[in-house]
């Protein structure tokens, strides 16, 4: 079983600026507090898909506009390997 959590941390603390990886937590503002933009945001999108989690795929139906947090996206990444069972 992945463990989605970790998955998405590792994978967001790569994107981020080395001076807020601190932030990195599950609760973090994707926009507001790491600083991340719509680019960013399809980087973590093909990370993901590159680990397994396919976030594109047309059935899982992911709208990545309504991502607020970590938490949102580790939500969906736990949805979408649970789906796949």
């Amino acid at each position: 079983m992945k463990d989605t959590s970790k998955i998405v941390l590792d994978i967001i603390s790569n994107i981020v600026l080395k001076k807020k990886r601190k932030l990195v937590k599950p609760e973090a503002k994707l926009r507001e507090d790491l600083g991340l933009d719509s680019i960013k945001m399809i980087a973590i999108s093909a990370m993901l898909i590159e680990s397994g989690i396919d976030v594109n795929s047309t059935d899982n139906n992911v709208d990545l506009s309504r991502i607020e947090t970590i938490q949102d996206v580790i939500d969906i990444a736990d949805e979408i390997v649970n789906k796949g069972k």
